[in-house]
């Protein structure tokens, strides 16, 4: 008969508790200070990061949406128009806006700047940031409204020889950032042969019209 020996536990000693270290007053007043001046630094940088971020996609949208127009006039061999609307989602939307509540693109086969009925609306875009406002040199007296004929060709409305201008600007106005030449606003200068091209320079935003 085996006999098996009682089975023997050990015991094992107890941990210390681990020491709990805090921060010393001076220590605390150094973290927030650190912390303060790095917001302090943060935050215009940033809030100025915001400023040029939507400019630049407001001016890229415009652009894109002449581009549009240029390219449908082309295509179809027929008037095509951007216009700006105060309302833009509408069944049958009015060429009646400033530019911040938004714009079309329609296929303007009778050349009347209006939206008729069978006219087809190729783009529309909403609201712009309540940020930014909208000037349009008023030199061409086009108004909101920027043609392209067939050929490609801007078509002034009222008999001018130039297509307006479209300025876009904030509450910064047309002032120079990062440079003496690179404004906060943006110009969209449209040449008479049609082609569409942002503009940044302080002298350029000027030239279109400036800010309000």
């Amino acid at each position: 008969m085996r006999i098996t020996a009682p089975l023997r536990t050990r015991s094992r000693p107890m941990a210390s508790p681990a020491l709990v270290k805090g921060f010393t007053l001076l220590e605390l007043m150094l973290t927030v200070t650190v912390a303060g001046i790095i917001l302090g630094l943060g935050i215009p940088n940033m809030t100025q990061f915001i400023r040029n971020s939507r400019m630049t996609s407001a001016a890229n949208d415009l652009l894109a949406g002449v581009h549009m127009a240029r390219t449908e006039a082309v295509k179809r061999r027929a008037w095509t128009t951007l216009c700006f609307s105060a309302d833009p989602t509408e069944a049958t939307p009015v060429c009646d806006g400033n530019g911040t509540q938004g714009w079309i693109v329609f296929a303007d086969a009778n050349a009347d700047l209006t939206v008729d009925g069978g006219e087809e609306v190729l783009l529309r875009h909403d609201a712009l940031p309540t940020s930014l406002s909208v000037n349009v040199n008023d030199g061409a007296a086009n108004g909101g409204y920027i043609s392209f004929a067939g050929s490609g060709f801007a078509r002034p409305t009222a008999g001018e020889e130039d297509i307006a201008d479209v300025v876009l600007c904030d509450e910064r106005g047309n002032v120079a950032v990062y440079g003496d030449e690179n404004s906060a606003a943006r110009a969209i200068r449209i040449s008479p042969t049609g082609r569409p091209q942002v503009n940044r320079a302080v002298s350029e935003v000027t030239a279109a019209g400036g800010c309000p």
